[in-house]
């Protein structure tokens, strides 16, 4: 019969053997880097990698499914899950295939994403909006800014997650804030390793929408490695904006979350 055909995801297998690999070991590796520099928890296995970050923000803390699970291999994975992370901490589950229903775990579906795919950002970005500046976060000073207009503009419950923490300056974090004048109006960031750039928090306060400024700070975080691929969770409701970029649909991710445990 020959030699078996890799699967794509034996834990040994190079990062790069596809570009989903990359983006799934991407996204296990920034969340545990982020818990590292905060001092939370960290734990990986064949199955999943499981980052604390100590955030009151769930999408902080996460369970990211390292290869399709088997029904055994997910409940393992979910105990630990429970074991792993306090009572009172909120909680992701970050699956690239298609998951059972998790209600009766205690989790409810947050939904499917599309990820999406630029092949590299070398295309033109054509003019920003002429009075839009964008500033990359260097500071604390600047950090703080950040969070708060990702707090206005998602909006979040008062919290920007540790996001904010400026323990995370010097990472492999590469954040934007875009300001109108001297008002901050929109954020965006990149996350760049293994050759490819993950973009992530995009956002622009919900007063300034409409002016090109998101579009302009996702362009912005592109140039951090403008020869890399890059790829990015999308809303449904953001997905026509990065299409318009460039982005290519590959499909839709699954996530399902846990709240807090109160009382």
């Amino acid at each position: 019969m020959g030699t078996p055909l890799t699967t794509g995801w034996e834990p040994d297998l190079a990062t790069g053997d596809s570009l989903l690999r990359r983006f799934v070991l991407g996204y296990a590796d920034r969340t545990a880097e982020l818990a590292q520099r905060v001092g939370g928890r960290v734990e990986r296995g064949a199955d999943a990698a499981f980052a604390d970050l100590t955030s009151p923000f769930p999408y902080d803390n996460a369970v990211v499914l390292l290869r399709p699970p088997t029904d055994a291999g997910l409940a393992a994975v979910l105990e630990r899950a429970a074991a792993f992370f306090p009572a009172e901490r909120a909680w992701i589950v970050l699956s690239a295939w298609p998951l059972p229903d998790l209600c009766e775990r205690g989790l409810g579906l947050v939904g499917h994403p599309p990820l999406m795919l630029r092949p590299d950002g070398r295309a033109s970005a054509g003019p920003y909006p002429a009075e839009l500046r964008i500033q990359p976060v260097t500071t604390a000073a600047d950090l703080a800014v950040f969070g708060r207009v990702l707090v206005d503009g998602y909006p979040l419950d008062g919290e920007p997650g540790v996001i904010a923490d400026p323990r995370l300056l010097g990472a492999a974090l590469h954040l934007f804030v875009g300001y109108a004048g001297s008002a901050p109006v929109a954020a965006s960031g990149a996350y760049l390793h293994n050759g490819l750039v993950e973009v992530d928090w995009v956002v622009t306060l919900p007063e300034a929408r409409g002016r090109g400024y998101g579009r302009a700070l996702t362009w912005r975080a592109l140039q951090v490695a403008p020869d890399a691929p890059a790829m990015l969770l999308a809303s449904d409701p953001g997905r026509p904006v990065y299409e318009g970029m460039g982005f290519l649909p590959l499909l839709r991710m699954t996530m399902w979350a846990r709240e807090p445990k109160t009382g």
